[in-house]
């Protein structure tokens, strides 16, 4: 019997409002400030998410949701050369993203839904990393 799947739930406040932050999160020229190398992303229910994260390391899934300025969700998983990526299916996770309003401008929760335990840490410590560019960016060009 195989373990259960594990979830991740992360937040961070930037400072920007949930309509900038979203568009970073649909966006491929935007998106491509803070996240991947190549992207592909048809932003409305059933459109096709794909994003090569790195090279020959492709995250695969489609867009379930799709709610300015609030939230977007899709599946996920990989085309890698990877073994241990390679492990997570394309469209076998699903990954949540949350805006709300915050008085320092917005909260994002992002939740990772059906991870393989020995995928969790590396995938928690990845969006952490990409959060954090994330962040960066969209208060860099907030600023201007």
């Amino acid at each position: 019997m195989s373990p259960e799947p594990v979830t991740i739930e992360l937040t961070i406040i930037i400072e920007a409002d949930p309509e900038t932050v979203f568009a970073f999160l649909i966006d491929p020229k935007l998106m491509a400030e803070w996240f991947g190398i190549s992207h592909v992303l048809e932003a409305k229910p059933g459109g096709t998410f794909r994003v090569e994260v790195s090279e020959d390391n492709i995250a695969v899934g489609v867009f379930i949701e799709v709610s300015p300025p609030r939230r977007v969700a899709f599946t996920w998983g990989w085309k890698s050369a990877n073994a241990l990526l390679s492990t997570l299916k394309p469209d076998s996770s699903t990954v949540e993203i949350d805006l709300e309003p915050h008085p320092r401008g917005t909260l994002l929760r992002l939740v990772h839904r059906g991870l393989p335990e020995g995928l969790a840490q590396i995938h928690r410590e990845r969006w952490e990393h990409y959060l954090d560019q994330l962040a960066a960016v969209v208060q860099e060009g907030y600023q201007k």
